[in-house]
């Protein structure tokens, strides 16, 4: 299949709240003339805002993209406005509205006066504000909080299930994409890149994706996009979301089975250590098996990595605290 994107998706019955259409004007008002700033990226830069949502206001996230022509990606702005505009669930960032106007400004060119355009687009987001899991992962590395790491795992597995129902791959998952709502609960965001894929799974591209670390090995030797690209990264990061608390660097080089024992042993020991710990058997099991899937995640052959239905069964049935004794490439 050719290198394809796609920027509209015929899925209109799933888009219930309508993204609000904003002017630029109203954005300098909503962000107090772009106060705050919470982050920036390629693209642009994010900031705080407030928009007047009805009988409340409501604090939201404005990712205002760079407003030169030589800089902003008409491309990147439409793919991620029409794929955040029709997803919906609790684990995806949301698309609350958008800011897509030109204007004439004068400007001093060679010596001369001259009417140039300047073009202003913006996505207004959802605002979360435990900010992301990168910040947490860095900040919490010492704590073993398992029952929250766990609850994150999920969340992030859940929401990727559902893009790949769509189906929509990320292509760019990592740490600092993926956001930490109120509730520590994740949202996955930054869908610039993402792409809908067609009844082909396979894609062939010759555009650099992703980040370097969480980019699965066929996209590095052949630049093969499918499914799997998205499940090696989701891998690296359950791998990281466990073992960042051990601070051992040596991880990264071994291999499955030896990976798996030795964080399900690190783990087992911490979690019996703690006075009162009222469930370190049954979290030990969540362990293992979230480690057993983040290896098996990572196979070198994206043919034998587990979809998203297969992980997120799993994990239901680990919260349930159920026994399960299906092998993680089970039910492909």
């Amino acid at each position: 299949m050719e290198d394809n994107v796609i920027y509209s998706i015929d899925k209109s019955e799933v888009i219930s709240d309508k993204p609000r259409e904003v002017s630029f004007q109203q954005l300098m008002e909503i962000t107090n003339n772009f106060e705050q700033k919470l982050g920036s990226g390629t693209f642009g830069v994010v900031y705080k805002g407030v928009l007047n949502d009805g009988p409340v206001n409501r604090v939201i996230a404005v990712k205002k993209l760079h407003s030169t022509t030589e800089q902003i990606d008409d491309k990147q702005f439409k793919n991620e406005f029409e794929l955040l505009r029709v997803l919906k669930h609790q684990n995806i960032v949301q698309l609350v509205g958008f800011c897509n106007e030109t204007e004439k400004v004068t400007a001093n060119y060679e010596g001369r006066i001259v009417v140039a355009e300047e073009i202003h687009r913006a996505l207004c987001l959802e605002f979360v504000p435990n900010g992301s899991l990168g910040k947490f992962l860095s900040e919490q590395c010492h704590e073993l909080n398992w029952n929250l790491r766990f609850k994150i795992i999920k969340g992030i597995c859940e929401g990727l299930k559902y893009l790949h129902d769509f189906p929509i791959n990320h292509l760019d998952l990592k740490p600092d994409n993926i956001l930490l709502d109120d509730k520590m609960a994740p949202k996955i965001a930054d869908f610039g890149i993402s792409r809908l894929m067609g009844a082909e799974n396979t894609v062939k591209t010759q555009t650099f994706l992703g980040t370097l670390g969480y980019i699965p090995p066929e996209f590095i030797k052949k630049q093969i996009i499918s499914r799997e690209y998205d499940i090696f990264s989701l891998g690296v990061i359950i791998r990281k979301i466990l073992t960042i608390v051990m601070d051992d660097q040596n991880i990264v080089s071994m291999d499955g089975q030896e990976c798996i024992e030795y964080v399900h042993s690190y783990w087992e020991k911490e979690l019996q250590g703690v006075p009162g710990y009222a469930s370190p058997e049954a979290d030990c099991k969540q362990v293992r098996a979230c480690i057993e899937i983040a290896v098996v995640c990572m196979d070198e052959d994206r043919l034998n990595r587990p979809t998203m239905k297969y992980i997120v069964h799993k994990l239901n049935k680990l919260e349930l605290k159920e026994n399960d004794s299906l092998s993680p490439i089970e039910q492909k």
